[in-house]
């Protein structure tokens, strides 16, 4: 009986490892599409890099562009709003924020 019992915890814990991440993350909003369709024949976004944050229950968008001397610059929220920096969100961004995924990418020719 204790073993039928050791076992079942076993598997219990086995599968509770093993939990896939089922996270869903909404689709890509309109602009961004739009936006991404414009980079992906335009010659200045070879290397271009689109990833998506969470942050504050929220979710942003940010495009690298590697010719930009700008970092940050290309930072917008769900509904395409230009996000504007100041010292107290860079540094809740730079503790808080998660990069769930990369939307797209454009690889250097």
């Amino acid at each position: 009986m204790k073993g039928n019992l050791l076992i079942i915890l076993v598997i219990i814990l086995l599968a509770s490892c093993c939990k896939k991440n089922d996270t869903q993350y909404p689709e890509n909003p309109q602009w961004l599409n739009d936006r991404i369709s414009q980079m992906d024949t335009a010659r200045y976004s070879a290397g271009t890099v689109v990833s998506a944050y969470e942050w504050n229950n929220e979710y942003y968008y940010l495009i690298s562009i590697p010719i930009s001397s700008c970092m940050m610059c290309e930072f917008y929220d769900y509904q395409g709003k230009k996000f504007v920096w100041t010292p107290a969100n860079i540094n809740d961004f730079q503790k808080n924020a998660k990069k769930v995924k990369i939307v797209w990418e454009r690889k250097l020719m």
